[in-house]
């Protein structure tokens, strides 16, 4: 059966629309909230989309998911918005205005979790009375630049100050493409299939990636890149602690290398963590099945909470 997505437009306190999808029954027992993470969209998350409504039952549950500002269908980040606590604050207006007040299981890779650890920080109240479970996938709770690439500890200070000037360049480069030709026929998409992903990956969800990639614009490229490397919220962590958390890591991460799924495991010892050998960042693309069952559990367990 096919799933019936609805568009939802959302506008933000300082006017930015934002592309929310939903599908499933208002007054669904449990709502997953699904949050993509950095050059990504709602796309991302299409596996867990169309197969938890068959895993819960079609009556059992709502999931939402929405695009960042500056991501996929949603209006451009303003300048100076291109901050994880801009994205928190977008969350809460997510909340408020789609997810309403049932329980919600909520799903955040890469920058989406960050999202979710300033939420905690800005917002305690909301976990445990709201938010009953959390998935953090394929994502950091700081220290973003140490051990990057492979770099001496007495240059990380030089490569976090270069990399976002570098990203930024990049992202300027992307904005003077030549009308009409994307970012997918310019770049080179083995080195960027190799850096993203896994062993073997499905070619339809890397297409899939770098067509999302290609549609972020240059300032949000580059300013939730530099946004990312100043992400330190280690200590939100502790709000999490009395709900059902699931950590889940691609062993092959080349972007946020597993070290800061264990780093996350010993903040939050009440967590499960998963690791997932061969697979790269995009998890919920590369280990869909795994993904959909992690966040069927937490939806039963959020459910009876």
């Amino acid at each position: 059966m096919t799933i019936q997505l609805e568009h939802v437009g959302v506008t933000t306190p300082d006017g930015v629309r934002l592309n929310v999808e939903v599908t499933g029954p208002a007054d669904a027992p449990v709502t997953v909230l699904l949050v993509h993470g950095w050059t990504c969209s709602t796309r991302s998350w299409h596996n867990q989309v169309e197969t938890l409504p068959d895993v819960l039952g079609r009556d059992e549950v709502r999931v939402v998911s929405y695009d960042h500002r500056g991501h996929g269908r949603s209006d451009a980040a303003p300048p100076g918005t291109m901050r994880i606590e801009q994205l928190a604050d977008d969350l809460v207006t997510v909340l408020d205005s789609v997810v309403g007040d049932g329980p919600v299981v909520y799903a955040g890779h890469s920058m989406g979790g960050m999202t979710l650890m300033t939420l905690a920080d800005r917002h305690p109240e909301l976990f445990g009375s709201r938010i009953r479970a959390t998935a953090l996938i394929s994502t950091s709770s700081g220290q973003i630049t140490a051990g990057a690439l492979g770099l001496p500890k007495r240059l990380e200070p030089a490569a976090a100050a270069l990399a976002p000037r570098a990203m930024n360049l990049v992202g300027a480069r992307r904005d003077r493409r030549p009308a009409g030709k994307p970012l997918s026929a310019q770049v080179q998409r083995s080195g960027l299939r190799r850096l993203v992903f896994g062993k073997k990956p499905d070619s339809a969800e890397v297409e899939l990636f770098l067509e999302d990639l290609a549609v972020v614009p240059g300032p949000s490229y580059g300013g939730f890149f530099e946004a990312i490397l100043h992400h330190d919220k280690a200590d939100a962590l502790k709000v999490l602690d009395q709900l059902p958390v699931e950590v889940m890591h691609g062993t092959r991460d080349r972007l946020l290398p597993p070290r800061h799924a264990n780093r996350i495991a010993a903040q939050l010892p009440s967590a499960r963590l998963w690791m997932y050998p061969g697979a790269g960042h995009m998890l919920m693309q590369e280990r869909p099945r795994d993904v959909t069952h992690r966040l069927a559990s937490l939806a039963r367990k959020a459910r009876v909470g």
